[in-house]
């Protein structure tokens, strides 16, 4: 499988399947933008809460020959009801229509790993569906290990990067500069302080000298 990250701001995602797992499924489709359309005979009352603007609750009771009839915008399906025989047919039907689909039971087209952001670092773990409980143990220890200065030294990095792009015109020049900046010991001990100015500061003393 091919790790990928999925621009889904403003394309449309289906949902099959109104429980718990469709939710949690639903509310990461809406932090990623995505418009999202829920199809089942019930909702959790989470789901409910949720209904707005880029999220629309069909319900009905879901049979195979009516798949289809959902899927003519969807960028994403996803496959989260109770039946398994139902989320056979999803995929298959899914998959002839050249859709991307999910299934929460089992493997399809692609995972939805275990994530969490902090700032603009976004870490993602899976296990190949093999454990989801293990891939949020994982996450959860790595999570742990993430700190203020990582995330304000990407905020710097970016910075520098559009500095650099405007002084020097080899890549290979600017990834050397940006390696030695991330090293500084004075530039990263500003950063620990919550210091962002500070270090953009002296990162700038570093490139004019």
């Amino acid at each position: 499988m091919l790790p990928v990250m999925l621009n889904l701001e403003d394309k449309e995602a289906v949902v099959f399947g109104g429980g718990k797992v469709a939710e949690r499924r639903v509310a990461k489709l809406l932090r990623a933008g995505a418009r999202v359309k829920v199809v089942s005979r019930s909702f959790t009352p989470a789901l409910k809460k949720l209904q707005g603007k880029r999220l629309t609750l069909v319900e009905e009771e879901l049979r195979w020959e009516s798949i289809a009839a959902h899927l003519g915008g969807a960028f994403l399906v996803l496959a989260a009801t109770s039946n398994a025989e139902l989320n056979d047919a999803i995929v298959r039907v899914a998959r002839e229509k050249g859709k991307l689909v999910n299934r929460a039971d089992g493997m399809a087209d692609f995972i939805i790993p275990a994530c969490f952001e902090a700032g603009d670092v976004v870490i993602a773990v899976s296990t190949r569906g093999r454990s989801p409980e293990v891939a949020k143990i994982i996450k959860r220890r790595i999570k742990k290990a993430v700190t203020q200065e990582d995330i304000l030294l990407v905020e710097l990095q970016e910075f520098l990067r559009e500095a650099l792009k405007r002084r020097i015109p080899s890549q290979a020049e600017r990834s050397r500069m940006l390696r030695a900046i991330a090293r500084d010991e004075r530039i990263l001990e500003r950063l620990r302080r919550g210091d962002l100015e500070g270090a953009k500061q002296l990162a700038l003393d570093y490139l004019e000298a």
